[in-house]
């Protein structure tokens, strides 16, 4: 699968197909509207046509998210270093509309509980 930010200067190919994605409602998640989608970091092949991809490290600093330094849309996260972690997320949304029509979609609360809800009416969520 084939995805790209608005410009289409960053391409995010996908080696594994998806079945469940998850909404998440914390700080950052909440401003950005990303569907995260968890992949091992061999399984996601990042290209930008211009090399320009920007990063942002969040809070406790485990993340690096990266967006488009032309039309900045978030693209994907990866882990620093001291996240120990083999595990990145991409944003679904960069991806055509229907790809979010075939997948569970998980509602994660990472801004109070950090507990999955059970139900997407979420106010937090929307």
């Amino acid at each position: 699968m084939r995805g790209s930010c608005h410009c289409g200067n960053v391409v995010i190919e996908l080696s594994t197909k998806i079945d469940q994605v998850t909404s998440c409602n914390c700080s950052i998640c909440h401003r950005y509207g990303a569907i995260w989608g968890y992949f091992k970091l061999d399984e996601v092949k990042i290209e930008s046509n211009t090399g320009r991809i920007d990063s942002y490290k969040h809070g406790d600093e485990y993340l690096d998210f990266h967006h488009c330094a032309h039309c900045g849309c978030v693209t994907h996260y990866t882990p620093r270093e001291k996240a120990q972690s083999e595990r990145m997320a991409v944003n679904l949304r960069m991806f055509e509309k229907g790809l979010l029509d075939e997948v569970s979609i998980r509602y994660f609360d990472g801004a109070d509980s950090w507990e999955f809800k059970a139900q997407s009416a979420d106010r937090y969520f929307i």
